[in-house]
């Protein structure tokens, strides 16, 4: 299974939680800084964090252990 993508910004303290909530729940991803590529900017600048999988997006703005674990019992 591919890992699902989050894409964040350093410094943004919703970014710093959803890795924090990612990680305690052992959530396999990869983080994408969005800052500096256009197009990332273009797609997610406004609305990071954003989690992805397989090009769909799960879970924008808040992300923590709750909407987590709802999403992983889904």
């Amino acid at each position: 299974m591919t890992p699902d993508t989050l894409y964040s910004r350093s410094g943004r303290h919703l970014c710093e939680d959803a890795e924090a909530a990612l990680d305690g729940l052992g959530w396999v991803y990869t983080r994408v800084e969005i800052s500096g590529d256009a197009e990332l900017e273009r797609l997610y600048g406004l609305h990071v964090p954003v989690l992805v999988r397989a090009g769909r997006v799960l879970l924008r703005g808040v992300i923590n252990r709750s909407r987590l674990q709802r999403l992983a019992a889904g």
